[in-house]
């Protein structure tokens, strides 16, 4: 990043880019979620570039990230002349689909107050972390080894486990701490403060071009998003005392309604002016 940031700008990016070890295909993948989410929408190689360089990406790192993602069947690929063009393929479509009402939602959901616990007869380590892993990506919570806590009705494959169903009368403090770890709540504190600091700079710039406006909006909603879904969607009272993500998420949306998503048409536009 700049040594000596001058601009309304620079200051609010060197604000913003706090975290100095985000992945380049991570990132990519923020971009494409937040500006070409619709079937057919496509981002051109140099506009990929312009988006990226401000954040200090340089040009190697973004193309073995692209080559990533397109082995990992998230991006297609078209070539336009000398042009390149990169566009959600549908696998990359159906989990930004998936994953973005829960970000850009103007304040957290209303979560279902029905719970159920399923309860896995013992196994050896390596089996139970395996299935600690499977249970976790279907949204669920690893209250204990084997044990997993899920919102709603319970699933239809749950004949190995023990089910208890009901609404928790109480919810633990070690449960609290073990759902709202040190790492997130650091997370959201540090996305936070970097958000009272930015906050003024850009609601007093005089003019946000479509480029300034895209590459703040894709530092914000990359760091909002690891911390966001590094947890379930879960009521308030499954978290510690002074957890700052539901406030953390007011800010989100403020800073994002600051800086309205530019089309894609403008941006390119832009990127061809350079």
């Amino acid at each position: 990043m700049r040594d000596n940031p001058q601009t309304w700008f620079d200051e609010s990016l060197e604000i913003l880019t706090y975290n100095r070890n985000q992945r380049v295909w991570s990132i990519l993948v923020t971009i494409f979620g937040d500006l070409a989410r619709r079937p057919g929408d496509q981002i051109s190689g140099a506009l990929l570039s312009r988006l990226t360089d401000p954040m200090g990406i340089k040009p190697e790192a973004m193309r073995v990230a692209l080559h990533r993602l397109r082995n990992d069947g998230w991006l297609h690929s078209q070539r336009q002349g000398r042009t390149s063009r990169y566009s959600l393929t549908p696998h990359g479509l159906t989990e930004s689909d998936a994953v973005s009402p829960r970000i850009y939602a103007d304040s957290a959901p209303n979560i279902d107050t029905s719970w159920h616990l399923l309860l896995a007869e013992p196994a050896p380590a390596a089996q139970r972390s395996e299935m600690d892993k499977i249970w976790r990506a279907k949204g669920y919570v690893v209250a204990a080894p084997g044990t997993y806590l899920g919102r709603g009705a319970a699933p239809k494959d749950h004949a190995p486990f023990l089910v208890m169903s009901g609404t928790p009368a109480h919810v633990p403090a070690w449960l609290c701490a073990k759902i709202g770890t040190p790492d997130l709540d650091a997370a959201y504190k540090a996305l936070e403060a970097a958000l009272d600091h930015a906050l003024p700079k850009i609601h007093a710039a005089a003019h946000i071009s479509a480029l300034e406006a895209a590459i703040l909006r894709a530092v914000i909603v990359h760091n909002w998003r690891r911390a966001l879904l590094a947890h379930p969607d879960l009521p308030r009272s499954f978290f510690p005392g002074g957890w700052r993500g539901f406030a953390c998420r007011d800010k989100v949306i403020a800073a994002l309604d600051a800086l309205p998503r530019p089309s894609i048409t403008d941006l390119e536009d832009a990127a061809r002016a350079r």
